[in-house]
């Protein structure tokens, strides 16, 4: 059994759907677009972009960071009389064949695309500093936005580039992310707790 967190922000439809009584401890969690793309160029898009017309759901492995975007990431800050929600989610090793979803690790899926160093698309040219920017858009975006030193005596500085696969790469981990394919089943969604 693997557990993964699930965090859901006051004001948004799982919050709401709990509410109601049909979240997703009743219903599961399904993804906005079942059935859609599941390549590759799909899974960058849905964490670069947290692009809503995914097949995927994103989850963590970290109750920490799934109770930083319940919190964080609502129409309207928790209380303790309206709290965010953090939701369990146990999913069994090996998944049954019939269980309708699959689960990804999208720093594997990646890296796996760019094994061969002399094609590979993900690293930047910047300085040692450069992934804070990346980690911390919020925070640190001077670091990614800084001019970096360039071969030769004429070359223009310029910020370092940041591909599509670093960022997504970077994210991910950040995050502890794992995106699952596919609709939650209810009964791998084992509890829920409240955070404000």
């Amino acid at each position: 059994m693997a557990r993964f967190y699930k965090g859901v922000g006051v004001g948004t439809y799982l919050h709401d759907e709990e509410l109601r009584g049909r979240g997703p401890r009743t219903n599961g969690i399904a993804p906005v677009k079942p059935g859609g793309g599941r390549g590759i160029t799909d899974i960058i898009a849905h964490i670069v972009y947290g692009t809503t017309s995914s097949p995927c759901v994103s989850v963590t492995k970290s109750f920490a960071i799934a109770s930083q975007y319940a919190i964080g990431f609502g129409t309207v800050w928790p209380t303790p009389a309206d709290p965010a929600y953090v939701y369990v989610i146990d999913i069994p090793d090996p998944i049954p064949a019939k269980a309708g979803f699959d689960v990804v690790d999208p720093v594997a899926e990646i890296a796996y695309i760019n094994r061969n160093p002399l094609k590979s698309t993900y690293a930047h040219d910047g300085d040692q500093d450069f992934l804070l920017g990346v980690v911390n858009p919020a925070r640190f975006a001077h670091h990614r936005t800084a001019l970096t030193k360039r071969p030769g005596p004429w070359a223009t500085p310029r910020p370092a580039n940041l591909s599509l696969e670093l960022e997504a790469m970077v994210r991910a981990l950040r995050d502890s992310e794992v995106l699952v394919i596919g609709h939650i089943p209810a009964a791998c969604v084992t509890d829920i707790r409240a955070v404000a």
